[in-house]
């Protein structure tokens, strides 16, 4: 299943963009359970310079990558910078246009009270410790996948 990670991009807080996306992987990428989730990652940070990118390349690439996923994790979090995340909800819009499941991570309540957000994702959480503890991804790959009982 490949599950694409969209999220907030902005140089002054690369680290924290990565660090999400990170923990999510390394939590499936070490799964010590006994089922296995053979999981790819779409990440918008993968081969990303932003320096000799034209906007217009990695927009067209985003794009792409949400409707080759077959799950969209959405973080909402601005990490405390003020500008409005347009590319996440962008790309929320189009999981929701092309039919993709989609969990949304957002605590704050123009997030997880927009009406748009609201109605667009499957399934809305307050952080990633919520996500890894209530084992939605596993729920979408299960549902997706060859039934084991």
């Amino acid at each position: 299943m490949k599950v694409y990670l969209a999220g907030f991009i902005q140089e002054s807080k690369i680290k924290e963009c990565i660090a999400w996306r990170k923990c999510i992987r390394d939590h499936y990428d070490n799964w010590k359970g006994k089922e296995r989730y053979p999981l790819t990652w779409l990440d918008p940070l993968n081969g990303l310079d932003l320096e000799i990118c034209p906007e217009k390349a990695f927009i067209h690439r985003d794009y792409s990558s949400v409707i080759n996923a077959d799950l969209i994790v959405a973080n909402m979090d601005m990490f405390g910078e003020k500008r409005f995340p347009i590319g996440t909800v962008c790309e929320v819009a189009w999981a929701w246009e092309h039919r993709k499941p989609t969990i949304l991570i957002a605590k704050e309540e123009q997030f997880r009270e927009h009406p748009f957000l609201k109605y667009f994702a499957s399934w809305i959480v307050n952080d990633i410790d919520e996500l890894l503890a209530k084992k939605i991804i596993n729920y979408f790959f299960k549902g997706n996948t060859s039934a084991t009982y």
